[in-house]
């Protein structure tokens, strides 16, 4: 992602919650990205209005809410930094799966692609090298 097309770490959450839903349901709708985001549906309509606005979905009140092409490329690669993040967290600081979901999705907005890569590699060569195991255990 290039800087100056970056989203707000706030706007990024509602789009990979959306991407998320969609992935389930194929489609988002206003009520269930308000539950899995807990918080009211007017707050959602505020973000969704402004994701709209910078061409990351489709969304027309009382409707349905889609990424468009834009938004679900973005989604994606926020979505592969969250689990690269999330396994380190999980498998090599051996860190509860509750807290490296939620430090995964804190350090997701402010660390670079190439760091965020490099994160992904090292977990890879340390799980090939049988140093850690899939659940962080090691040998």
């Amino acid at each position: 992602m290039r800087k100056k097309n970056k989203l707000a770490p706030r706007l990024e959450d509602y789009l990979e919650t959306i991407y998320l839903l969609e992935k389930e349901n194929g489609v988002a709708r206003v009520k269930e990205i308000a539950k899995k985001r807990n918080v009211k549906m007017p707050t959602v309509t505020e973000v969704l209005k402004r994701l709209s606005e910078r061409g990351y979905v489709n969304y027309e009140p009382y409707g349905l809410v889609r990424t468009t092409e834009k938004g679900k490329e973005y989604a994606e690669e926020l979505f592969e930094k969250h689990k690269i993040l999330e396994e380190f967290m999980r498998v090599v600081l051996h860190l509860p799966d509750d807290v490296a979901e939620e430090e995964g999705c804190l350090l997701e907005h402010h660390l670079s692609s190439t760091t965020i890569d490099r994160i992904g590699k090292l977990t890879g060569f340390l799980k090939e090298k049988g140093l850690i195991d899939e659940i962080g255990k090691k040998y």
